[in-house]
């Protein structure tokens, strides 16, 4: 466990924050209400100022283009983008650790020259295709297909709920290929839209509205076999390690969340009156307050707590899963004080706290509801699996 950030982070999450200040939290609010979702050329524009600050790229070896972050250092890109506009941090996440590092892990030498150069650059937008719309928590059984078929796999199949679906260039899907096997028959490809097109449906949602989620759809997609990631069959194992660093990032999404609504509602209730007096004066706002506080620095330790193991090369499953679970739950009723404190105004456009809270409730989801996540704290604990 590390007690605080070393200095080189310190200095990270102070350059980070300001350029957020100056150039993201002004127009949050804005493009939320404008954009459902963001257009595909706002939200490049937007990834391409934070290129230089380690967001594309971050915990890529240098050798393969990337920043070669820790993953501590990691969360503290993760927490300070969701602190100024969580949609966006989603979309960039993704960008980022999708398909990079499974590329990087997994790759031959010619996925590695022609994918990752490309995404780094954002030439190439990416999306992680796995659930669909009979299959979310229960991957391993999934329906999409891939029917060997010359040089190529023939892909048949719906997926849903995936971020950066609408922009993306570039899908990571999973598909059976021998469906006989179950988990074991699951392989993994790089679907290029430009030479095997797919199409994407976008899916109103309570809150993340600026971050594309789509529902997608692969009918007789021909896909090279060059673009299969390992072997065949491989897939399901591949998808259980790489997701475990995503659910602590979207943990930690939920405290940059939880922050941002502290930061309001401490502004507000030094500024606000009423009786003749702010109402920080009165003790049960100071004691929503200090609840706020108090368990979004629990929910923090806790994932640095999981990034730490996952550096030391640990595979975490538990770790991550309370992350996952206990943050976004926290993230929601952080969000809900933030509104109460704002009376009123909490729930009008003219204050940011109502997009957190409703972005603090949709987070719940991604990665596997909260639910999932306990019956897998439950299993690495009992050595007994709820999974049939």
């Amino acid at each position: 466990m590390i007690p605080e950030l070393n200095e080189e982070q310190k200095i990270l999450k102070k350059n980070v924050r300001g350029f957020l200040e100056r150039e993201i939290i002004p127009i949050a609010d804005e493009y939320d209400r404008k954009y459902h979702p963001l257009p595909r050329d706002v939200a490049v524009g937007l990834l391409e100022k934070m290129v230089p600050l380690g967001y594309i790229g971050s915990t890529l070896p240098p050798e393969d283009g990337g920043q070669g972050l820790d993953l501590v250092s990691y969360g503290v890109l993760g927490e300070e983008m969701a602190r100024a506009y969580v949609s966006l941090g989603l979309i960039a996440a993704i960008q980022d650790s999708a398909l990079l590092p499974l590329l990087c892990r997994h790759g031959t030498a010619e996925q590695k020259a022609r994918f990752i150069p490309k995404v780094l650059s954002l030439e190439k937008i990416t999306c992680f295709c796995l659930t669909e719309p009979d299959v979310g928590s229960g991957a391993r059984d999934i329906k999409t297909t891939a029917v060997p078929d010359g040089d190529y796999y023939i892909i048949n199949g719906t997926k849903t709920w995936i971020t950066n679906g609408g922009i993306a260039d570039l899908a990571l899907l999973f598909a059976s290929t021998d469906p006989s096997k179950g988990a074991r028959g699951i392989s993994c490809f790089i679907v290029d839209k430009a030479e095997s097109p797919f199409t994407a449906r976008e899916l109103p949602k309570l809150g993340l509205r600026s971050c594309p989620t789509s529902e997608m759809v692969f009918t007789d997609c021909r896909v090279p076999k060059a673009n299969l990631i390992g072997n065949p069959g491989e897939a399901y194992v591949i998808a259980l390690a790489d997701l475990v660093p995503l659910r602590v990032h979207v943990g930690m999404g939920a405290v940059g969340l939880a922050q941002a609504a502290i930061d309001a509602a401490i502004k507000y209730a030094q500024e606000r009156k009423q009786f003749g007096r702010p109402i920080g004066k009165f003790q049960l706002v100071q004691e929503m307050i200090a609840d706020m506080v108090m368990v979004t620095e629990a929910a923090r330790f806790l994932c640095y707590q999981a990034y730490y193991l996952l550096d030391k090369g640990e595979v975490c499953f538990r770790e991550a899963s309370m992350a996952k679970a206990f943050c976004t739950e926290m993230a929601v009723g952080v969000t809900s004080k933030a509104v109460q404190v704002h009376g009123a105004y909490g729930i009008s456009e003219e204050y940011p706290v109502e997009r957190y809270f409703r972005d603090a409730r949709t987070l719940t989801f991604p990665d596997g509801a909260t639910q999932i996540h306990k019956l897998i704290v439950g299993r690495e604990l009992l050595g007994m699996s709820a999974f049939v």
